[in-house]
């Protein structure tokens, strides 16, 4: 009876992958989970006693819409490390985690039959928004040909007059794509001509395994056309804590503020807090835990390499591993359920990134060594009683 009250543009949204799979797992034992891309490193202890002291000190009201001005203060000096020069008072938005950054974004920006361009394979929650909002999700390919890099005439193809933004994410999840100069001078050229709003998913930044992460939003002509999605949750191992922030010009940081008053009013003062604390503090915690990160990839990718059907490179940056089984089943989604059913090691399918995605599997390396090593090993014994 419940489903006459329900809008129609939300039924249009795809299930969550994640969400199935939670629920599959639920009675389960011994499984090891490498699905989700959640950090297994405790948050650091001086992010949570700044917390802590934040509750004691009273910060369990309302605060700004926008942000504390201190945290906005300190993340406009961050981002001094990646060539950005910001205004923290009109091109900063602090949100209750990077999702709501982004969906606040598209929720500002589309209005029916509108278009957006978003990487085929992508972050899962792209589409299921722009959908939701009754707008166009316009799938471009990464194709593995290119090891996932942007091809420009294949991109500029997918414009019509009803594109009004493109989406891209780096480095890039599921795939590990870093996008290079040429990769960012062309979404950047593509945009300006056709003036198109970037929206730019920088939330693994921190962990860049070659060269060094480079934003849009620094390319000519490209700052007050871009909106940067940044979060805590990957950089300081903080997922649920949910906070996150946007970049973008003083007209749109405005709107989006006017929004996020009317749906949550202000991410919690108490969390701000620990957010401050994250940057002002020591980041050694961050360094090790991308040392860590780094030597779980390396020693992934080499094991991976040595299986039977599978062939693995390198991620350029982000902690996941995009896997190529596609010698062993042409469906992602059934390698990944057969696996779970036979030896309790949950991956996830490429095929729930996009079309693109379909003959690899994701694995994110959020376990420690012992975990991992335990997990390669029941893909090998899987893969060698396979009928291959």
């Amino acid at each position: 009876m419940g489903k006459r009250w329900i809008s129609k543009n939300l039924k249009k949204m795809e299930p969550d992958p994640f969400g199935e799979l939670r629920e599959k797992i639920r009675h389960m034992s011994n499984v090891i989970n490498l699905s989700s891309g959640d950090p297994d490193f405790p948050t650091p202890s001086h992010i949570v006693e700044a917390a802590y002291r934040a509750l004691q000190d009273g910060y369990t009201h309302y605060t700004l819409t926008s942000g504390l001005p201190e945290l906005k203060e300190e993340i406009a000096q961050y981002q001094r490390k990646f060539h950005m020069n910001l205004d923290p008072e009109g091109e900063i938005l602090v949100t209750p985690g990077s999702q709501q950054a982004l969906f606040l974004t598209l929720t500002s920006i589309l209005n029916n039959a509108d278009e957006v361009l978003i990487p085929d394979p992508s972050y899962t929650v792209y589409s299921p928004i722009i959908k939701y909002l009754g707008a166009k999700p316009i799938i471009f390919p990464l194709n593995r040909e290119n090891n996932f890099h942007i091809d420009l005439p294949t991109l500029e193809k997918k414009i019509s007059p009803k594109t009004k933004a493109l989406i891209i994410c780096s480095p890039n999840n599921p795939t590990g794509t870093v996008f290079s100069d040429a990769d960012l001078e062309t979404v950047a050229a593509i945009a300006i001509e056709n003036e198109l709003l970037v929206i730019s998913d920088e939330i693994y930044s921190e962990f860049v395994w070659k060269g060094k992460h480079k934003s849009i939003a620094t390319y000519p002509g490209m700052k007050n056309r871009t909106v940067v999605i940044v979060s805590f949750s990957k950089t300081f191992s903080m997922t649920g804590w949910r906070l996150g922030y946007l970049i973008a010009n003083q007209e749109l940081t405005q709107m989006m503020g006017g929004l996020q008053a009317n749906m949550v009013i202000c991410p919690a003062g108490f969390v701000q807090r620990a957010g401050l604390a994250a940057l002002q503090g020591s980041w050694e915690p961050v360094t090790l835990m991308a040392q860590e990160y780094e030597k779980r990839v390396d020693y992934v990718v080499q094991r991976l390499n040595a299986l039977k059907g599978i062939s693995c490179r390198k991620p350029e940056g982000a902690f996941y591993v995009w896997v190529d089984v596609s010698a062993l089943c042409p469906s992602s989604i059934d390698f990944c359920n057969d696996l779970l059913e036979k030896k309790a090691l949950i991956t996830m399918a490429g095929k729930y990134f996009g079309q693109q995605g379909e003959g690899f599997v994701r694995l994110a390396l959020v376990k420690p060594m012992d975990v991992l090593t335990e997990a390669l090993d029941r893909m090998d014994s899987y893969i060698n009683g396979l009928d291959i």
